[in-house]
């Protein structure tokens, strides 16, 4: 019988644990809000539900050790405190109203296939969409701006490896790449049990 080591817990493993459960709970509250929205003119309880999610995580972040958060990612989560677009336009929603969850990345010609197959729904009026960006890229962001045919919401991952170009959890110049032996190539890195080192962006991809 073959035996099998458990991989040691490490420090950046816990780490980057800790990244990914506060972008869960970022988006679980999101959801949960946008859930209970009443049908209401305006959005004064969405906004009340937004602010106590926000510092309910703000008083969860401050117990973690997690990476400092440069001037983007810090726009990114002001932007996510905001409430849903076009509410002028449809500032009606049934209480038992359906949500709509689009997860993307950065292919703008399957994004623009769904948003016009979306536009053409019958009720689509009557329903909220909530698209979640892994990172923030412009032409995808021009794409869902221009959507108004339903109320929107937009969130972004503060902690991308898209946002953090040159740091964790992004790359940075010191980390090890692929199957590098970090003694002879003098880079950091804890490898999984294969002999990899972390790949930030397919991990941001199988993480979102």
């Amino acid at each position: 019988m073959a035996n099998y080591k458990k991989p040691r817990f490490k420090d950046a493993t816990f780490k980057r644990l800790l990244s990914v459960v506060l972008g869960t709970l970022l988006l679980v509250s999101l959801l949960v809000v946008s859930l209970g929205t009443n049908a209401t003119p305006g959005s004064s309880g969405l906004d009340e539900g937004l602010s106590e999610s926000v510092v309910h995580i703000q008083s969860f972040r401050e117990k973690l050790n997690l990476p400092k958060e440069n001037d983007f990612s810090i726009g990114l989560e002001k932007q996510n405190r905001l409430p849903p677009r076009n509410i002028d336009l449809y500032p009606r929603l049934a209480k038992d109203h359906i949500t709509i969850f689009l997860y993307v990345h950065n292919r703008p010609q399957y994004l623009r296939l769904v948003v016009n197959s979306l536009s053409k729904v019958v009720g689509i009026s009557e329903t909220l969409l909530i698209v979640n960006h892994d990172g923030y890229f412009e032409e995808m962001n021009k794409i869902v701006e221009g959507i108004n045919f339903c109320r929107l919401k937009q969130i972004f991952a503060p902690y991308s490896p898209h946002v953090f170009t040159d740091s964790f959890p992004g790359v940075s110049s010191k980390d090890c790449q692929e199957k590098d032996n970090a003694g002879k190539k003098h880079c950091v890195g804890n490898p999984d049990q294969y002999g990899n080192h972390r790949s930030p962006n397919i991990v941001s991809l199988k993480h979102h």
